[in-house]
């Protein structure tokens, strides 16, 4: 076998070798529980601001809210083509690249360990980083997603590139949440930018009414 055909078999291996790595992953931090996550709820503060997030998986349908104290200052959804954002009682349309931002989140973490979207992601190659932990890289619609999976198989960073737009997150504080190892602290970086969450509470698959979704009085 000449170098070009060494070269493509040790890809197709590096392949199937990551694949079996993010299924690992799959099951370490829930495996059917995690499959069937429909909706999701949390609350977290972000920077000292409270934050509210609803999750509509099936329908890819996101919301989040900032709060201070009572009072709701912002709301951005994204609802297929009617996808806005409220601020200061204004309704506007949100712009393109927040769309692709906020659709990613189906798609990267967590829930891009789900099957339903491993089984669409075309896995590209695995890297081994230190301390035992690998890298893997997917790819779906032009946009790049990172999973860095420890020894034990577990989620401690991930990545995706979404309309040129690099986010890194590096995560911790993993909770058995519902059947699904959750992780409660996420330190995420944009550019220069660099945001510290830390989530209060999850919920797994909770009813989320029509009125949850509705644009704040006043738009």
């Amino acid at each position: 076998m000449n170098e070009t055909g060494k070269t493509i078999k040790r890809k197709l291996t590096d392949h199937k070798e990551a694949k079996t790595l993010l299924l690992k992953a799959n099951l370490a931090h829930g495996g059917h529980a995690l499959d069937v996550i429909k909706t999701m709820h949390y609350s977290a503060i972000i920077m000292g601001i409270k934050a509210e997030s609803y999750i509509d998986v099936n329908n890819q349908k996101l919301r989040i809210e900032l709060w201070d104290n009572d009072n709701m200052v912002s709301v951005e959804q994204m609802d297929g083509n009617n996808s806005w954002r409220w601020m200061q009682g204004k309704k506007a349309p949100l712009p393109a690249t927040r769309i692709a931002e906020m659709r990613s989140t189906f798609y990267s973490g967590l829930l891009g360990l789900r099957k339903a979207a491993l089984n669409q992601m075309q896995v590209l190659n695995m890297q081994k980083l230190k301390n035992n932990t690998y890298s893997v890289l997917g790819r779906l619609n032009n946009n790049d997603y990172i999973f860095a999976i420890n020894s034990q198989n577990l989620l401690v960073a991930e990545a995706n590139k979404t309309s040129g737009r690099t986010s890194v997150s590096a995560l911790a504080d993993l909770r058995l949440i519902q059947g699904i190892m959750i992780p409660f602290k996420e330190t995420v970086t944009t550019g220069f930018k660099k945001l510290l969450i830390e989530y209060t509470d999850f919920e797994i698959n909770p009813k989320i009414d029509n009125n949850q979704w509705a644009i704040p009085a006043g738009a």
